[in-house]
């Protein structure tokens, strides 16, 4: 039907659907004659440079997720290819041999309430699938559901997931909740829509009645109204429907496992009922010596719900979803104590310890995790977490390491295995996983930004550009990518454009305290003193207890030759803070220049007290020290401080201790330490 070859390999057979900014067709591979897969066109709204650019890093990303979770799952369409061409995206999936869900619902004739619970039962447990591995699908309607011919089973076609990078809204609108609509889709989205098909499936409605359906509401409430004189729906069953299409996704069922729960428990009920019946039958039949052993059997014997152990589990996980992890953590120990066995409860359990700061059993129930389950990655992944905490980083390395070898794709283990390599001080490991962790994920923001700022520590200055441009590029909110790269621009003397983005920073987050102290030393630096002062008085309205405000508004105020508001700035913050070494020493640098010197001379012995390794206290004393004739213990000070500067590495200062001790020990008179300027610090 066309000539020209897809990725030089697939054919077009035939249309299956268009849409405005999609198209669907039947494709056959040229390298495997005969076969038949789905090939879906998207088309970006924009030819922007820049926007293509970031629609072709979440392509990527996002037809790989699709394509691991058709690997792992064989009710789930599998993705087959993904490529681009002519600035246009192509996803290649498989052709599933079966008929759509419509043919057997839909067709103004309602199903049996058994029925329908078998249907959304095996539906469900796709779902959650799905939705454990954090995808929602974003469409669900009969037509994406697919009773394959092989073995009957119904297979979920048509993820949103790739589709969503394109277009901002995915899915038919006679089944979008209100969420999704307005382009905020929940898990609980794919529950409402799964519920639209319900209600009509059980209502016997036809596909054209759909929308007619969604029309009827409670002016009030906005919840449907459907249920009427000829629906035969037992109320239990009307419940859980209601419930999986509240108007307010928050008063909805909120996880798949919720609604297959109460489906199991009123399947059992069920099940219950007939075995009731049978019973009353055979008492009637005169079988009563039978029935009595029987029903005293069943009553003594009657086994806990199958299902209590799974419900504890999800008990457990919406409290720590809802920040609950306390509470989270009883779930999860009862869950536990329900069935010793359950190595995803001891691994979320560790989770919930984690988030409570308590490492210990927060390693502890992973390693019981591991032990349960060793092929379990996320366990090693959590563990090794909770060892990089305890410090323990070569152990958290090998758990990083054993979990990349059980899954290799999974960007989140190079990325935790980048931190730790970090605390090692293996700075080009790090940035080898940081960047495998890009590869697999092309949107993992995160990594781009530990990338650059690890980069940026190395003086990798441009590659740590153009990761936070990447961040910048993913998500244009992310305020501590401009942040980032305002230090960057700083150290390349590029302060201008450290100041727009410091100002970028705090437009997106108006208490970034960080962003206006830094923006405020560039100020300062520029002798813009109403700017700089404003900053600093920002950040000290936002927190009036931070003593590195006081510290930066005192050197700013120092600066200009206000040395009294100096003074008082440094004694606010030793206020807060007794044991602040840098306040002290700046402290004494004010008091030298109104000078007082042996005020000076104090406050630097006392932060020297405090800091025995503080080279700009020793340096500073060695210049006051020289000034009030104490040429020996002078000379102490500037060779204590040459060393610790050499240490450090810090050039200029060590040269200029060496400088003040070879102007003593030459007898040059005390006044030529007179233009060497004390060395101040910041927080």
């Amino acid at each position: 039907m066309n000539s020209h070859l897809l990725n030089g390999r697939y054919r077009i057979l035939t249309v299956l659907n268009t849409e405005e900014v999609t198209q669907t067709y039947l494709v056959e591979d040229t390298n495997l004659p005969n076969s038949k897969f789905v090939l879906k066109q998207l088309r970006p709204p924009s030819k922007n440079p820049q926007t293509l650019k970031i629609l072709r890093h979440l392509f990527i990303s996002k037809a790989r997720t699709l394509q691991q979770l058709g690997q792992e799952h064989n009710q789930i369409q599998k993705l087959i290819d993904y490529f681009e061409e002519k600035e246009e995206f192509y996803i290649v999936q498989e052709y599933i041999f079966g008929n759509p869900l419509t043919e057997e619902v839909l067709q103004g004739k309602p199903l049996r309430e058994d029925q329908l619970i078998t249907l959304l039962l095996e539906i469900l447990e796709i779902l959650v699938f799905v939705h454990v591995r954090g995808i929602i699908h974003r469409d669900i309607k009969p037509t994406n559901i697919i009773r394959r011919h092989s073995d009957k089973k119904l297979v979920l076609v048509d993820f949103g997931v790739v589709k969503e990078v394109i277009i901002t809204k995915v899915g038919n609108s006679e089944y979008l909740p209100n969420e999704q609509s307005h382009g905020n889709p929940k898990y609980n989205s794919d529950i409402y829509a799964l519920g639209i098909v319900a209600i009509a499936t059980i209502m016997g409605l036809q596909a054209n009645d759909i929308s007619r359906l969604k029309n009827q509401k409670n002016q009030l409430t906005g919840e449907i109204i459907w249920r009427n004189k000829t629906t035969e729906v037992s109320r239990k069953l009307a419940n859980i429907l209601n419930k999986m299409v509240r108007f307010n996704y928050r008063k909805r069922y909120q996880y798949a496992t919720e609604v297959l729960e109460d489906l199991k428990q009123l399947t059992h009920e069920y099940d219950q009922e007939k075995q009731n019946q049978k019973k009353l039958w055979l008492i009637l039949s005169g079988i009563a010596g039978c029935i009595t052993l029987g029903v005293g059997t069943w009553f003594f014997q009657s086994p806990k719900p199958v299902s209590n152990t799974q419900k504890l589990y999800q008990q457990g996980v919406n409290k720590y979803e809802a920040g609950k992890f306390q509470e989270a953590v009883e779930d999860f120990t009862k869950a536990i104590q329900s069935d010793s066995q359950n190595a995803l409860a001891y691994n979320r359990r560790g989770d919930t310890f984690y988030r409570l700061g308590d490492y210990q059993k927060a390693q502890a129930d992973s390693s019981q995790a591991i032990l349960l389950n060793p092929q379990d990655a996320n366990a090693y992944y959590d563990r090794g977490f909770s060892l990089y905490e305890l410090g323990k980083y070569k152990e958290a390395i090998a758990d990083y390491t054993q979990a990349i070898k059980l899954d290799a794709k999974n960007p989140f283990f190079y990325y935790g295995r980048g931190l730790t390599r970090i605390k090692l001080k293996d700075n080009k490991g790090a940035i080898g996983d940081f960047s495998k962790a890009i590869a697999v994920k092309p949107d993992y923001s995160e990594a781009y930004l530990q990338r650059g700022i690890l980069r940026r520590r190395l003086k990798l200055r441009q590659a740590a550009i153009q990761d936070f441009d990447a961040v910048i590029g993913i998500n244009p909110s992310d305020a501590k990518a401009y942040y980032q790269r305002g230090l960057t621009q700083v150290a390349n003397q590029q302060k201008d454009a450290a100041i727009k983005d410091y100002t970028n920073a705090i437009s997106i987050n108006p208490k970034y305290i960080e962003a206006y102290l830094n923006r405020g030393d560039i100020y300062s630096d520029q002798g813009e003193q109403l700017e700089a002062t404003e900053d600093y008085n920002k950040v000290l309205q936002i927190n009036p207890k931070l003593t590195a405000a006081y510290i930066h508004r005192g050197l700013h105020r120092f600066s200009f030759g206000d040395y009294k508001g100096a003074i008082e700035d440094y004694n606010q913050a030793l206020e807060l803070n007794s044991k602040d070494a840098a306040a002290y020493n700046n402290r004494g640098n004010a008091y030298l220049e109104m000078g007082n010197k042996k005020a000076a001379n104090e406050d630097y012995s006392q932060a020297i007290a405090i800091n025995s390794n503080y080279g700009l206290a020793y340096y500073n004393r060695g210049i006051v020290r020289a000034k009030m004739g104490n040429k020996k213990g002078a000379i102490a000070d500037f060779k204590k401080s040459a060393k610790l500067f050499q240490q450090k590495g810090e050039k200029d200062s060590y040269k200029d201790a060496l400088k003040e001790i070879a102007n003593l020990q030459n007898s040059v008179t005390v006044k030529t330490t007179r233009a060497t300027s004390a060395k101040r610090e910041k927080n």
